[in-house]
């Protein structure tokens, strides 16, 4: 197997509060890294994608900083393991770089640049997880166009929601305790050891691990390039009989378009910069009339989409249907929307936020995952803060929560069942 050990010595993380800029995040070892590799025409040279986000990473290299001299030695001990296993993992090119890098040795940077957090795409991707979970995925054992994270995916996703527990804990003050720090450690050497049993030999000495072209979708109707993640891309044979067996008999909801009547709100707060954030998403009957007509099988319209994908929530037959989705996904949009804005860290809410557009995909919402397109309509004082709102666009179901098409393959199925002249 390829190893990881640099030659050089555990340093110390950066203990300091100086922290790298996030847009400047990748060490030069990391970016001349793609050229070792060929990667598709429609690749435009390739990119970098962090699977953790660069966010979520940067909140447990806060941690790195804050506790790696703590008084506690079974927790310092345990810090500290987790650091050195980062440092071996990074390779000889990149702790070099980060030692030399300003701040010099920042535990934000090591991570950000550590080759198993990264994968090599395609530039551009049609859709941003914004700080949800980025996986690498492969198809599920069966043949049934049904899709899993690879192992590698899967033990960092676990090492995540370990994090997340742990940052969630004591009313968000967070419990960063020794355990946790081990069950960290192992999980990245699970990660570890499963990307070298699977992608090793294509390493081969390698900085980065090789691009998995099978995972990437180009739709070559709007030329744009997507990971297909977990969801499940059946077919045009499967997606005509779907189409087909759900329009039967289907009513007129052509009164919902236009409608400024509210169908629910999502609410979620935060403190930002020690202000209280209010944030409010609302929904209209127009929205969900939209979202009928460009994510159903009932009311598809083949005529009016210029999206690359399509995803289609399968079991919503009526507008009752999807006000009743719209509802159960409001709290979680709500989330998201209030996590993207909170990413940039100096920001004035109310100078920066107001007009603001909101596109993500893969986002965690009640018992589904979205892809989801909101706008913040105005932004006013409350209290010690301020309340945003927000009017979400659209919303479609994203990873498992359902069957996806390209454009072309709507293009076939929009022909067969009469739907497209």
């Amino acid at each position: 197997m390829t190893t990881a050990v640099p030659s050089t010595p555990v340093n110390a993380p950066n203990t300091g509060r100086k922290v790298p800029g996030k847009a400047d995040w990748a060490v030069t070892p990391i970016t001349k890294g793609k050229a070792a590799y060929a990667f598709p025409a429609e690749w435009q040279g390739g990119a970098l994608h962090h699977k953790i986000s660069k966010e979520k990473l940067s909140s447990i290299a806060e941690q790195i900083a804050g506790l790696y001299n703590a008084g506690d030695q079974g927790l310092k001990a345990a810090v500290r393991n987790f650091w050195a296993l980062c440092w071996q993992l990074a390779g000889q090119p990149v702790v070099e770089a980060v030692m030399q890098a300003e701040p010099k040795t920042s535990p934000h940077r090591l991570l950000w640049n550590l080759p198993i957090m990264v994968s090599l795409g395609p530039k551009s991707p049609a859709t941003d997880p914004g700080q949800a979970f980025d996986a690498d995925t492969e198809p599920a054992p069966g043949g049934n166009g049904l899709r899993r994270m690879d192992a590698v995916s899967t033990h960092l996703k676990a090492l995540e929601d370990a994090w997340d527990t742990a940052s969630g804990a004591r009313n968000g003050q967070g419990d960063f305790d020794t355990a946790l720090w081990k069950r960290l450690t192992a999980l990245l050497t699970e990660a570890h050891a499963a990307a070298e049993d699977a992608y090793g030999t294509a390493r081969a000495g390698k900085l980065l691990y090789p691009p998995l072209p099978e995972q990437w979708l180009h739709d070559t109707v709007t030329g744009q390039r997507l990971r297909k993640g977990l969801t499940d891309y059946c077919g045009a044979q499967t997606g005509q009989q779907l189409f087909a067996a759900a329009r039967a008999n289907v009513p007129a909801i052509v009164r919902y378009k236009g409608s400024n009547t509210r169908v629910g709100t999502g609410r979620h707060r935060l403190t930002f910069n020690g202000t209280t954030i209010d944030l409010v998403v609302s929904v209209s009957e127009d929205a969900v009339h939209h979202v009928c007509t460009r994510h159903t099988l009932t009311f598809f319209d083949f005529r009016a989409t210029a999206r690359p994908i399509n995803t289609v929530w399968q079991q919503a037959r009526t507008f009752a249907d999807v006000s009743q989705l719209a509802r159960a996904v409001l709290p979680g949009i709500a989330r998201s929307c209030l996590t993207e804005l909170a990413r940039e860290e100096n920001a004035d809410p109310a100078v920066d936020w107001p007009g603001r557009d909101i596109e993500l995909d893969i986002q965690p919402a009640g018992p589904h995952t979205v892809y989801f397109r909101a706008g913040v309509e105005n932004v006013q004082p409350q209290g010690n803060g301020h309340l945003i709102e927000v009017e979400l666009k659209t919303f479609a179901p994203s990873g498992a929560s359902g069957p996806g098409f390209l454009r072309q393959e709507l293009n076939a199925i929009g022909l067969a069942i009469g739907a497209l002249p």
